[in-house]
């Protein structure tokens, strides 16, 4: 404890000082007003679907009919061959729009492989990623596609909030966990043009810096998508930055269970993609490796306090005392890196998202740590052998041979339940 302590209140106070500055200026930077530099570019809007509740999908669907984009937009829904596809198929025909196209998978191949599906088809100079329970702002389009009038953006994530923040405590801290996430960290690692990760539930990438790393991309069936598509695009030489004002909400757990499922899965991607986001930060600014080093760095010295905390307990009960004001010293210092405390608001999240932190985070993310190496990733898990992984077995990647289907072209309410069938197998 005497080594953990001095290193957590050297590190952690300075780091949230300066990543709050960092973020206010990178904030204000995105939503400076910037002139019309020619027309809108055209926009492959792709939602991938699998076993998602009817209604959730049936919102997503509405506020992309919503947008107020000038430009052309065409809408993908890829559904990767969901066991409901019953009660999805009637959302799709009430919800079909001309130009509007729906792919059907004939299995359960992964998200990678369904976005694949849609950018082979598609035509669009930005490809904009939705997740099937994010529901955008009318204006979410028009903003995030805007920093991609500079040639060296090749990423730009949206701001998120919870879409169900109020069915549960568990919901509203993670509310307020993504308003962190995003106005403070994002907005300080796109200060720099380095966001880390473009969040799956909405973000935008250049298809020309897609279409750079795609096989790459493809080469690797496990989770953690949008995490290891924004570290390619970085590593190939662009930016990625944030856009406050492309707003969305998006399902987040309600429960235990479904939120330690969840940050299993976002810790083992994490852990797997440390090596190459340190590889990114080593060639950027040294904000970007006080940040990286700060978010890997501080839960374990936090789990270190505490671990040496139960060790003396059970062999040094004198050391207890000193043990006692060290951890109140870290809770202290951790403040901040949270929302103030002079509002309600503040202090429920530091008393409910702390206890959920320590009971809760901490073991999962030891636990995602030990276990890094496991191909299964819990409910993301593939429920087939998927073409891809046969492909890259016989030596290469096409995206011709990915996965059998027939898109289903939707124009208007005149092709309806009749036109939407399950594609068939390629021989």
């Amino acid at each position: 404890m005497a080594v953990l302590l001095p290193l957590y209140l050297a590190l952690v106070p300075f780091y949230g000082r300066r990543q709050r500055r960092v973020a206010a200026e990178g904030r204000r930077l995105a939503t400076m007003p910037n002139r019309d530099c020619g027309p809108p570019p055209s926009v492959d809007v792709i939602v991938t679907c699998y076993n998602e509740r009817p209604d959730l999908l049936d919102h997503c669907l509405r506020s992309l009919h919503n947008q107020d984009y000038r430009g052309r937009v065409k809408v993908w829904v890829v559904d990767d061959g969901s066991d409901n596809r019953e009660e999805l198929l009637p959302v799709l025909a009430a919800n079909a729009r001309p130009g509007w196209q729906v792919l059907l998978s004939d299995g359960n191949y992964g998200k990678r492989v369904a976005q694949a599906l849609a950018l082979r088809e598609g035509r669009g100079q930005i490809v904009v990623t939705v997740d099937s329970d994010t529901v955008l702002s009318p204006d979410g389009i028009r903003r995030i596609v805007a920093p991609f009038r500079r040639r060296r953006v090749g990423a730009v994530t949206g701001s998120l909030r919870a879409l169900n923040a109020d069915a549960s405590w568990l919901s509203r801290a993670i509310n307020t966990r993504y308003a962190l996430l995003c106005e403070r960290e994002r907005a300080a690692q796109g200060f720099f043009g380095s966001v880390l990760c473009c969040a799956g539930p909405f973000s935008a990438f250049r298809r020309t810096a897609v279409q750079q790393v795609l096989g790459r991309y493809l080469g690797r069936r496990r989770s953690g998508d949008d995490l290891e598509l924004t570290n390619l695009v970085l590593e190939a030489g662009y930016r990625s930055e944030y856009q406050p004002d492309a707003t969305a909400r998006t399902q987040v757990p309600a429960t235990i269970t479904e939120f330690a499922l969840q940050q299993r899965r976002w810790n083992r991607s994490f852990y797997r993609e440390l090596p190459r986001m340190l590889r990114i930060v080593a060639r950027r600014r040294p904000y970007m490796q006080l940040d990286l080093t700060a978010r890997a760095v501080i839960p374990v010295l936090l789990a270190g306090g505490l671990l040496a905390t139960a060790v003396d307990a059970l062999q040094a009960p004198e050391r207890l005392a000193f043990d006692g004001i060290a951890l109140a010293l870290m809770a202290l210092a951790s403040l901040e890196l949270l929302p103030s405390l002079w509002q309600p608001s503040g202090r429920r999240f530091a008393v409910h998202y702390g206890l959920v932190f320590v009971l809760l985070l901490l073991p999962v993310r030891c636990w995602a740590g030990v276990t890094v190496l496991r191909d299964r990733w819990g409910t993301r898990q593939l429920s087939t052998r998927s073409h891809l992984e046969r492909a890259k077995q016989a030596g290469g990647v096409s995206l011709a041979d990915l996965v059998p289907l027939r898109p289903v072209e939707v124009d208007g309410a005149l092709k309806l339940a009749c036109r939407f069938a399950t594609a068939t197998a390629k021989a």
